[in-house]
Order: C-alpha cells, then sequence, then structure tokens
C-alpha cells in the first residue's frame, strides 16, 4: 500500500514556462533526491546514477533542446516517474474517466515510487494550476509547495518558444488555466515556500536561493559548482 503520509515530496507550482522544472533538477543534484525519470530514478537507488552523472545527464539534455530548439523539460515529466499527471487526482476529470479516486491512483503510480518511500528519497512533482494543485495535496497531505510568482515576465525572456514536442500547452492545462481559483494553504499544513522567477537573471541570487531551500528541507550535497556550471549552461539557451 502506498504511504500517502510521506513528507519528502515536493510540489513546484508554477505557471508552464516558468522555470520549475529547471529549479527541480538543482534539488535533484543531492544523493536525497531523484530527478522525474523513472529509468533515472531507478538507476540511483540501485547506485549507479550518482551526481556527477546526473548533472552530465542535464548538461547533454540541455544541449539537445537548444539544437533541436524544442524544449522538452530533460523529458522529466510527472507521467514518466509518478505514472499519473497532475489532472488525473481531480476526481472524474471528463478526460480521464474514473479518475480521481484512491484506486484509480494507487492502480497508476509507479513501483519507482514506492522504492523511493522505502529508500526515504525526496521526489518531485508539477502543478501549474491551483485547481490541480489542491487535489494533489488532498493525497499528499505533508508534502512541501513551492510557489512561483513572476513567471509571466521570466517567460517573455526566453529564446525557445516551444514548450513539448510541437509546441503546444497541454490541453489539460489550458483548460485548467481558465479556472480562476484561490489556493487557500490555511486549509493546509504544508509547508510553503516562494520562488521569484526574478532571481533566475542573476546566477548569485539563484544559487544563494537554492542553497536555502537545500537547508529548508534538509537536503544534503549542496554543490554551488555543479549548480553553477548548470545554470550557465540552462541561461545560454533560455534568455534572448
Amino acid at each position: 500500500m502506498i504511504n500517502f503520509d510521506y513528507d519528502k515530496v515536493i510540489i513546484l507550482k508554477y505557471l508552464p514556462g516558468g522555470g520549475g522544472k529547471f529549479l527541480s533538477a538543482c534539488l535533484g543534484l543531492s544523493d536525497d533526491a531523484v530527478l522525474m525519470r523513472e529509468d533515472l530514478a531507478q538507476m540511483q537507488l540501485n547506485n549507479k546514477l550518482p551526481i556527477e552523472k546526473k548533472l552530465k545527464y542535464l548538461l547533454l539534455s540541455t544541449k539537445q533542446q537548444s539544437e533541436k530548439q524544442i524544449w522538452d523539460d530533460w523529458t522529466l515529466y510527472c507521467v514518466h516517474f509518478w505514472g499519473v499527471v497532475e489532472e488525473e487526482y481531480t476526481l472524474n476529470d471528463p478526460h480521464c474517466p474514473g479518475s480521481g479516486t484512491r484506486e484509480y491512483i494507487i492502480e497508476r503510480i509507479n513501483k519507482v515510487v514506492y522504492d523511493c518511500i522505502d529508500n526515504n528519497k525526496f521526489m518531485f512533482a508539477i502543478s501549474h494550476t491551483n485547481a490541480l494543485l489542491m487535489p494533489i495535496l488532498n493525497y499528499w497531505k505533508n508534502s512541501k509547495v513551492i510557489v512561483f510568482k513572476n513567471e509571466n515576465k521570466f517567460k517573455l525572456t526566453r529564446k525557445i518558444k516551444n514548450f513539448w514536442p510541437g509546441g503546444k500547452i497541454k490541453h489539460f492545462v489550458r483548460r485548467h488555466l481558465a479556472k480562476k481559483v484561490l489556493f487557500d494553504s490555511t486549509k493546509y499544513d504544508n509547508l510553503l515556500y516562494e520562488w521569484d522567477c526574478d532571481w533566475y537573471f542573476s546566477k548569485d541570487k539563484t544559487i544563494s536561493e537554492i542553497e536555502k531551500l537545500y537547508d529548508s528541507f534538509g537536503l544534503s550535497g549542496f554543490n554551488a559548482k555543479m549548480i553553477s556550471e548548470f545554470y550557465e549552461a540552462w541561461i545560454k539557451v533560455t534568455l534572448k
């Protein structure tokens, strides 16, 4: 049985193009956390993916995305890791018949999630709207939440405009973005953190704020040199 009381799930809530996957990857450059891909996470659990290899994967993938001019988030997708995507936590979503029930979620969650819990690893999940965040929190009640701001300002500076193959915002994201739902944090006991996308315009500020998150979450192995190298590769192909 899945342990939904697990307290090492970090949810990043941001608008598409806001740099959330970059931040999750930076936090994933710790032995205490896994990257959001089933095969990479399993390699780490098998002691075959040290942080040096994680960085090598991220740098190579950054280069490939730049060459293709299609930003695919280093293929770090919720569905590739969790086996479910954010809208599937919503009860009876019209595009996911039967979604939102406990049986539906448990049936789809990948085995690697169970293994990460057994090995006490931090895991990352993504939500792009309040409407999609709250159903996730109904399951992962003890998760931590990083809420982004100034995403649109940052997105306007990006070179690559194609997000995901085909350059289209996923249909469910577009549909849920249209819903104006307020997030009432008083209903949840989750630790909330704010990430300002303006920080991305400064390498030093970005690294400094990431270090604070490492300290806040209790992540070990903060490596400013590695994160700096990743940031420089990412920002070079990101900003105009």
